[in-house]
């Protein structure tokens, strides 16, 4: 990669702001903690995202293989050579990884363990729901648990079955329970960060080339009072 003023500046102030932390990391993935406000992958060439940094730290190519938006933070896993990239990425379509997420939501989330199926199609930069089967929709599916009560809030842990497209954020929503901060999909008003409280919260998973298992927790954010309530217990 060539010398980039901007991406240098952004290292810079990524130590300082911690807009990551690497957790963990071998010959084969860096496992990341990422901070809500910078893209994972970006779609133009001239943004600044993730993917460029550690690309630029590391000096070789760095595989994106899970995705969390913008203003979420949370686990991201990179891929270092194709092998372990290409093995991981079939265990993500078996559906052989498990990515638990926590959101903290408005609305009456119902008690015990819910099962949410829906069907998603993007449609510029979010996500149109449907309750049943349209054409170019794609099946939408997560389980959730009420762990938590606030006065107006509650948290959620949320066990992802599927990988589409803002869809934890569109199904909660289509259920009237949408993400604190998540002015797209129906929440009231913003977080004053603009960040949305949606955790990447743990990734578990069977390294696809050593058997090796696998299990990260990330660190709950500092930047919502409710956040630092989260009784971990429960979790």
């Amino acid at each position: 990669m060539k010398n980039n003023p901007d991406l240098n500046k952004l290292l810079n102030l990524g130590k300082k702001k911690e807009l990551y932390t690497v957790l963990d990391e071998n010959d084969d993935f860096i496992l990341v903690w990422k901070s809500y406000g910078i893209a994972v992958q970006a779609t133009s060439q001239t943004q600044i995202d993730l993917e460029k940094i550690l690309t630029e730290k590391y000096k070789q190519p760095i595989y994106v293989l899970n995705r969390i938006d913008q203003p979420v933070s949370g686990l991201v896993i990179f891929g270092k050579n194709k092998t372990f990239t290409e093995a991981f990425t079939h265990k993500i379509k078996e559906r052989d990884i498990k990515k638990t997420y926590l959101a903290i939501v408005s609305g009456a989330p119902a008690e015990g363990r819910v099962y949410l199926k829906h069907f998603l199609k993007k449609l510029h930069n979010r996500s149109m729901s449907s309750d049943e089967p349209m054409e170019d929709y794609k099946e939408a599916e997560l389980y959730y648990e009420k762990v938590q009560q606030f006065d107006n809030y509650s948290l959620l842990k949320i066990e992802l079955i599927t990988g589409r497209y803002h869809q934890i954020r569109a199904q909660l929503a289509t259920m009237d329970m949408p993400i604190k901060g998540d002015l797209k999909y129906g929440s009231r008003r913003p977080n004053l960060d603009r960040s949305i409280c949606l955790l990447s919260y743990k990734l578990e998973f069977a390294d696809p080339l050593s058997g090796k298992h696998f299990s990260y927790k990330s660190p709950l954010p500092d930047n919502d009072v409710l956040w630092s309530m989260v009784d971990e217990t429960n979790l």
